[in-house]
């Protein structure tokens, strides 16, 4: 069975006195030190709030849908990004549409532009143990005249890039999938696998994560051992191993383990379900509020753990409009769709792709996700071609009293 698993087995103990330290170290590497403090307004923090419960509510029930069967990875933060440059260019009542299911109820464009581009500032540089890289761009389509103010809006607020692209062009989508391969690592590969004959516009966001833990794990500790794909049944996975101090804490059918990377200015939340729950069962506790608490919880020290943890890898690739539509931006998806701040021409969403990846090993973690939100014109003025080269009739007329003054036949040019 391939070796892509997801979960964890944990256990606390007490009576250990010493804590081991990975031999993955190396006397170059500084220590660690605390985490940075990324200074938010309180409107800026409302909109991570925002995001955040967007991001719940996108989750739970993709893991409701897969009833465990699958590994699922998704990145809120790229998502909602593409989403809010997207955003920008809504007007009426798909503007309201789409900022209701992003959960920005009560924000302003420029509240939501503003903690976007402080996002993108100041979470890349914060650590230099991690790696982390953010890249926005937006590709139109040559027929297309899009109002330089949202142009505009995008460079300023999402540093994105602007690309022309031409839908004809048979090395286009080839094009689109090289930034994003780039952008990734090429971790994300062919993403794209044609462009509709109808594209307007391209709007993609890219995250690139690539962090050290702030504890490592020795690889000589790593050993295969049962891992329960039910209670019934397991795999032998290999399985990493470290006792070091961790926070913990318990949800009402869970434990969350928070294992940090770097200074901990990032870090991983484990949660592993208590023996007989289910992972959509953990899930469904997944509300702000309780992550609110649970993160205060993990605050407040570390215990001693003895911590088994399996490495895994592996992707996930999922198209959002139906997710996205439950959430209540329907509209942005059908001819009602209203984004008269990208362009004069009618325009739709026509799908939303979201592709992950993920590595999670004794030295830490490396991770990246795109988002790509298609836009098509409900009415794009296409190029057509027409190849006069058989016989053919021709009228002369005048347009303005509809007056035929010539018609005739062409059978031989010559």
């Amino acid at each position: 069975m391939k070796r892509n698993l997801i979960s964890l087995a944990l256990i606390l103990t007490a009576g250990f006195t010493t804590a081991m330290t990975s031999c993955e170290r190396t006397k170059s590497d500084p220590p660690p030190g605390d985490p940075v403090q990324i200074d938010l307004s309180l409107k800026q923090k409302e909109v991570v709030e925002s995001a955040n419960k967007f991001a719940f509510d996108l989750f739970v029930p993709v893991i409701a849908e897969k009833k465990g069967a699958e590994n699922i990875m998704i990145s809120p933060f790229s998502v909602t990004s593409a989403l809010s440059m997207t955003l920008n260019g809504a007007a009426g009542e798909t503007f309201e549409a789409m900022k209701s299911a992003l959960r920005y109820d009560g924000k302003t464009i420029e509240e939501i532009n503003e903690t976007y581009l402080k996002l993108m500032k100041d979470m890349v540089p914060v650590d230099t143990r991690v790696i982390m890289e953010i890249a926005n761009s937006v590709w139109v389509e040559k027929r297309l005249t899009v109002k330089q103010s949202y142009i505009d809006a995008l460079k300023k607020y999402y540093l994105a890039e602007a690309r022309s692209i031409d839908v004809t062009d048979p090395k286009a989508v080839d094009m689109v999938n090289g930034w994003i391969e780039e952008k990734t690592h090429d971790k994300i590969q062919d993403m794209l696998d044609e462009l509709s004959p109808d594209l307007a516009m391209l709007l993609i966001n890219a995250v690139y994560f690539k962090g050290k833990w702030r504890n490592e794990f020795d690889k000589d500790d790593t050993q295969d051992k049962p891992f329960y794909i039910t209670p019934g049944s397991s795999v032998q996975v290999p399985m990493m191993f470290q006792n070091e101090k961790f926070a913990v804490t318990q949800s009402q059918n869970a434990t969350l383990i928070e294992l940090p990377y770097g200074q901990g200015n990032y870090t991983m939340v484990v949660m592993l379900p208590n023996e007989g729950v289910s992972t959509a069962a953990a899930a469904a506790t997944l509300t702000p509020e309780n992550w609110s608490l649970w993160m205060s919880s993990l605050a407040t020290g570390a215990t001693e753990v003895d911590l088994s943890l399996p490495r895994f890898k592996y992707e996930y690739k999922r198209e959002l409009k139906d997710d996205l539509t439950a959430l209540g931006m329907g509209i942005a998806f059908t001819d009602f769709a209203d984004f008269s701040n990208i362009s004069d021409q009618d325009m739709l969403i026509s799908r939303v792709l979201h592709q992950t990846f993920i590595e999670t090993n004794e030295e830490g973690t490396e991770a990246t996700a795109a988002t790509v939100v298609e836009m098509e014109v409900t009415s794009m003025p296409l190029t057509t071609v027409i190849n006069v080269n058989r016989p053919f009739l021709y009228f002369i007329r005048e347009t303005t009293t509809g007056t035929i003054v010539f018609m005739g036949q062409v059978a031989d040019p010559r």
